[in-house]
């Protein structure tokens, strides 16, 4: 179907508006698509499925006949401890390098022919004084710098003198010993590896193809080598230095001549390996595994474990689509008993794809967990490390403690699922998930969470010993599933508090922690309102205290009540002086302007309100209190003036009623409403003279019962049960605030009137009418203003002139 380009364009602008985002049906379906998908990969297949068993339980199905012949493998644990043995009786293989025997031999000979020409050339330079005898010592010297000192050569020259005498020389004489002591060494075999490094006592010397196992104690390492060299030598060399100039040659030229082979050990090492028996046994085809109520022993456990795995070998073929249709079906039944109850009971939840992508997302995580220790072949109970409390915890912070519940029990059976349809760590799950929720359904502080603790780990321990008790476990089991409970509980708060902070800042809710977080008097917003706005700021307070008292009453968010209370009129604080609470003076500003435009700076507040709270981060169901606690009320004062001034001047433009009504919406929650109610009746009672319970209690009843025939309560789900608890929550805190004071004596001169004190005031009231001591707020006097419901007092609501201070920024009428 063809569209005009101004519609495709419209279409695709809204398909990435944040509002189509959040409400859009493709969205949620893709949502549901993935969680189905992730969780139909993460399940298990049926062989894991098909049986529950453990050692010491007994087998309550029918006999298991083997359809087909498989073998019995060991337990992976003893497998790896025999893997283990038979690599550490590996030992290291040597080879012998002839090559390293001809070298270290032509190098001895080729230092001791260097020793030699130096030694020569030095006797020729004595007799001839020729530089190049000189140059040929020196340059001898050089080349052995590093093995022969100074009086080394200082001894083998003087040697060579004695040669002259018809001794032979100390050089000749090594020319023939230490070839002869480095060839019998080498006999014998030096390693290139110390011997005290060595962890076997034995090793293998590779010869082509053969092997032939040698002790350690037949070969020598260089140390040694050197060391039986030097024995060697005090035999045939008397003089200390003689043996220490041969040792010094001798260390220089001597290589090791059996060298370790990695790769000939690698190989050992693997045959080894292979040669470790994977299997114990066989069962043949039609052979009976396991009988009725025979007791599970641990070679019957290896047969099912084995049985299982050839299964999951062999594949379940033309059953597979089967299995994964089951497994759809399963995810989806769970699914949708939690998504029908969100969307019947809580459809904010349901209709923000933001919310549900965040359960989406703690679904996802509990159902990785569960799948984890699944795969993680472990035969510690990692099933406790499945942190369904942490979810259930974060559930309760987010939104509630109902939805945690529920949420806790669809994560328990999905977990429950991927381990196998494991009855037990379901159960454990909901009873340590529904207490981790219950400990944190009133949450005031961030360390509250902690707490949480010691209700995880009990609901762990109390349904893990019920259970053990019932399946005969034994104790040291029981006691490592309790121990896992203990790191579950200990770490699923941890995990809270930091994927709190995640969800927070990624996803924009907010919890009550983040709500006493801005609760603080000293907010930036809330210093500002008390300096520029003081009585604003009063109000305000006051405002917050009573809504709180009244939400705790039914059962509503008492923390987002008295929050909502203290930023409701934040816009007051960019005109202050147009609202009577911060008038200073008994003059109007209002006075002097229109009525229409006096409602227009009025009603403007609410607009301000908003951008100044979105401006410095407020949340946005803060800022549902600013237009919300209006609702479509009229600004009744400045609408009866308007009137009254075109009765008298009829040619003047028309008078819309609209331009003297708040924007709204009408209170959408519970809290939003208590706050209207809350601000109307607080207004109401502050213009009451002679206070009474029973003034306040009729002022209460009339406000309450004028906003309700106003329908302005229509859509906020407040019900007359509530209402009635409202209006004595209402009652009770304001009396608190009118109780009466005990009068004392120094007070009798202060009721002496003024005009008896000060004559001069009766003249200037008399020609000043402004009254400011009766001056309302908004609401105080909406029903004596409607047609329909008097006033509660006759004496509440004195006639008044036009001079008088308008109503504030709440709803209708200020100064009368």
């Amino acid at each position: 179907m063809d569209f005009p380009p101004e519609n495709i364009k419209d279409r695709i602008e809204r398909l990435f508006t944040k509002e189509y985002f959040r409400d859009s049906i493709a969205i949620k379906i893709t949502i549901a698509v993935v969680v189905v998908l992730l969780g139909v990969f993460m399940f298990p297949h049926p062989e894991v499925m098909e049986y529950n068993y453990s050692v010491g339980s007994v087998w309550v199905d029918k006999d298991l006949i083997a359809p087909f012949a498989f073998p019995i493998y060991k337990e992976l644990r003893e497998y790896e401890r025999e893997r283990q043995e038979a690599s550490r009786e590996v030992i290291p293989v040597f080879v012998r390098s002839e090559g390293n025997e001809r070298l270290s031999l032509d190098s001895i000979k080729l230092i001791l022919g260097t020793v030699s020409r130096a030694l020569d050339a030095s006797k020729r330079w004595i007799r001839n004084r020729a530089p190049a005898d000189s140059l040929a010592y020196a340059n001898g010297v050089a080349s052995l710098s590093s093995t022969l000192s100074q009086s080394d050569w200082k001894f083998l020259l003087e040697s060579q003198e004695n040669a002259k005498k018809g001794t032979d020389a100390l050089i000749q004489r090594f020319e023939k010993i230490l070839p002869l002591l480095m060839t019998e060494i080498f006999s014998g075999g030096i390693l290139d590896h110390a011997k005290m490094k060595q962890t076997h006592s034995n090793f293998a010397l590779r010869k082509g193809v053969t092997e032939e196992t040698i002790s350690y104690d037949a070969v020598y390492d260089l140390e040694e080598a050197l060391n039986l060299i030097g024995a060697r030598l005090i035999i045939v060399l008397k003089k200390d230095i003689e043996r220490e100039i041969a040792l010094k040659l001798i260390r220089v030229a001597l290589q090791p001549n059996l060298q370790f082979d990695q790769n000939a050990t690698n190989q050992s090492l693997q045959i080894a390996l292979d040669n470790v028996a994977r299997t114990i046994g066989f069962i043949q085809q039609n052979e009976r595994i396991v009988s009725k109520h025979d007791r599970i022993t641990e070679q019957v456990k290896l047969a099912l474990d084995s049985f299982r795995r050839a299964k999951a070998e062999r594949g379940t073929n033309s059953n597979n689509w089967k299995h994964w249709l089951g497994v759809t079906l399963h995810i989806l039944i769970i699914l949708s008993l939690f998504v029908l109850y969100l969307l019947l009971f809580r459809k904010k939840i349901f209709n923000d794809n933001r919310r549900l992508l965040l359960i989406a997302i703690l679904l996802l995580m509990e159902m990785f967990f569960a799948y984890l220790t699944l795969v993680m072949n472990f035969q510690e109970p990692l099933q406790y490390l499945i942190f369904v409390p942490a979810a259930s915890m974060l559930l309760a912070i987010i939104f509630d403690t109902r939805v945690a519940f529920y949420g806790t029990v669809t994560i328990a059976f999905l977990v429950a699922g991927i381990r196998g349809n494991d009855y037990m760590i379901g159960l454990s799950s909901i009873v340590a998930g529904a207490l981790a929720a219950y400990t944190v359904r009133d949450i005031r502080s961030r360390t509250q969470i902690f707490w949480s603790m010691i209700y995880i780990f009990a609901g762990y321990t109390i349904s893990i010993v019920a259970l053990s008790f019932e399946q005969l476990e034994n104790f040291s089991k029981i006691m490592s599933e309790v121990l896992f409970g203990l790191a579950n509980a200990i770490i699923s708060p941890l995990l809270t508090y930091g994927l709190l902070i995640f969800f927070e800042r990624i996803f924009k809710v907010t919890t009550d922690l983040s709500l006493l977080e801005i609760s603080d008097l000293n907010h930036p917003l809330m210093r500002e309102l008390s300096e520029k706005a003081p009585g604003t700021f009063h109000h305000s307070i006051t405002i917050g205290n009573i809504a709180e008292a009244a939400a705790e009453a039914i059962g509503a968010n008492s923390i987002l009540a008295r929050v909502g209370g203290y930023y409701h009129d934040i816009g007051k604080t960019l005109k202050p002086e147009y609202f009577v609470e911060n008038q200073v003076g008994p003059h109007s500003r209002h006075n002097r302007l229109k009525p229409r435009m006096s409602a227009l700076i009025i009603s403007s507040h609410v607009r301000e309100g908003i951008e100044l709270g979105r401006e410095r981060g407020l949340p946005e169901v803060v800022l549902d209190f600013i237009p919300q606690h209006h609702g479509t009320t009229r600004i009744s004062f400045f609408f009866d003036k308007a009137l009254k001034q075109a009765a008298k001047r009829p040619q003047k433009d028309e008078i819309h009623e609209e331009d003297f009504i708040y924007p709204g919406p009408k209170p959408q929650t519970k809290e939003t409403g208590i706050v209207m109610l809350a601000d109307s009746v607080e207004a109401t009672t502050r213009s009451l003279i002679d206070i009474t319970p029973q003034k306040l209690e009729a002022a209460i009843d009339n406000v309450i019962k004028h906003r309700f025939m106003d329908g302005q309560l229509d859509e906020c789900e407040l019900t007359l049960r509530e209402l009635t608890k409202i209006r004595e929550g209402f009652l009770k805190m304001l009396l608190g605030i009118h109780h009466p004071r005990v009068k004392y004596p120094e007070q009798d001169i202060a009721e002496i009137p003024v005009e008896t004190k000060h004559p001069e005031v009766l003249q200037k009231k008399t020609s000043a009418p402004d009254i400011t001591h009766q001056e309302v707020k908004d609401d105080a006097l909406i029903p004596s203003m409607s047609n329909d419901n008097p006033p509660v007092e006759a004496n509440i609501n004195p006639p008044v002139s036009n001079t008088q201070n308008p109503d504030d920024s709440k709803s209708e009428n200020q100064n009368l």
